[in-house]
């Protein structure tokens, strides 16, 4: 009967063991993000560098400081497919920067971006609609791999 007990117990601890590891994302870690955004109509295009992360599938990246202007947030649930439908939202910065019928700086924005990720790197489009506000806007994303420990 023992002998029972301890293999029961030995297979539930590494079912549960490996349940634990399941949780954990293949897309976890942290990404190098690039936004550039084309010029339109008059608007200057731009182009930012951030640092992303994800944890179970989840990114979550930012620039600069929450409702200041110029400030931008990435967020979203990458499928185990690799398929992402992120949402980026910020506060527009310089109006030269700003596409649309209203060129206002500190205006509040929010956009969708369509996005595609391997384990190493991914690639998303800004969500365009009419194209009458929006602009093309591209997003890369480059996962930053571990620095291997140097001997002694």
């Amino acid at each position: 009967m023992r002998k029972i007990l301890f293999i029961a117990g030995f297979l539930l601890s590494q079912l549960l063991m490996s349940s634990g590891q399941d949780k954990a994302g293949r897309f976890d870690g942290t990404w190098n993000t690039t936004v550039t955004c084309d010029p339109k109509g008059g608007t200057l295009g731009y182009t930012l560098h951030l640092v992303s992360t994800v944890k179970d599938n989840v990114l979550h990246g930012e620039r600069g400081n929450r409702g200041e202007q110029g400030y931008l947030a990435i967020d979203g649930k990458i499928a185990n497919d690799g398929k992402a439908r992120l949402t980026t939202s910020g506060v527009t910065a310089g109006s030269q920067y700003t596409h649309g019928p209203f060129k206002a700086e500190g205006a509040d924005y929010s956009y969708e971006v369509k996005s595609e990720f391997t384990a190493t790197e991914g690639k998303g489009e800004r969500s365009t609609g009419l194209g009458v506000i929006g602009r093309p806007c591209h997003f890369t994303f480059e996962k930053q791999t571990a620095e291997p420990n140097p001997r002694p």
